[in-house]
């Protein structure tokens, strides 16, 4: 096994309480209920950040989009195409000591945390790309959502020469 495997973070039951806003009184001298919804507020920042490396990156690279989880554990849901084989991506991922698994609609989830260095937002979205590219053959340049100019260009050329062999080889 190749170093730590990267764990999907555990929402604690607090989070839920205080976003909804649940907790209201405490006692005068207290302090514990600020200063929760202000570790509330700092990690959700921080776990947004995450998400936000995540998405782009997965996004520039093998052109799949991902939405935030916070349930019980915290992932970034993949947009994979229906006839997709969820389970085996999942367990792809997972072996790549990236945790994941597929939630009850068969969607892929991928561990995040908002404690993780860049050096682990990075092994996550390489670890899902490395298995969506080789699993599923797919790449950013071949979906043109996610082209850029020169990449366009670069695939309408390819395109036009592609057809012009096809028209000489019938001649």
């Amino acid at each position: 096994m190749r170093g730590t495997k990267l764990k999907a973070w555990r929402v604690p039951p607090v989070w839920k309480f205080l976003q909804t806003g649940g907790a209201t009184a405490a006692p005068d001298n207290s302090k514990v209920l600020q200063r929760q919804r202000q570790l509330l507020t700092a990690t959700q920042a921080a776990l947004n950040a995450v998400y936000a490396d995540v998405r782009t990156g997965l996004l520039e690279t093998v052109g799949i989009d991902c939405t935030l989880a916070v349930e019980e554990f915290c992932s970034v849901v993949l947009e994979l195409s229906a006839e997709t084989d969820t389970e085996l991506v999942a367990r792809a991922i997972d072996l790549e000591n990236v945790e994941a698994w597929c939630d009850t609609q068969g969607r892929v989830n991928v561990a995040i945390n908002p404690w993780y260095s860049t050096k682990d937002v990075d092994q996550t979205v390489l670890s899902a790309v490395k298995v969506i590219h080789v699993l599923l053959g797919i790449h950013a340049t071949d979906n043109p959502k996610t082209q850029n100019l020169k990449q366009k260009l670069l695939s309408s050329v390819a395109e036009v020469l592609s057809i012009q062999k096809g028209v000489k080889r019938r001649k």
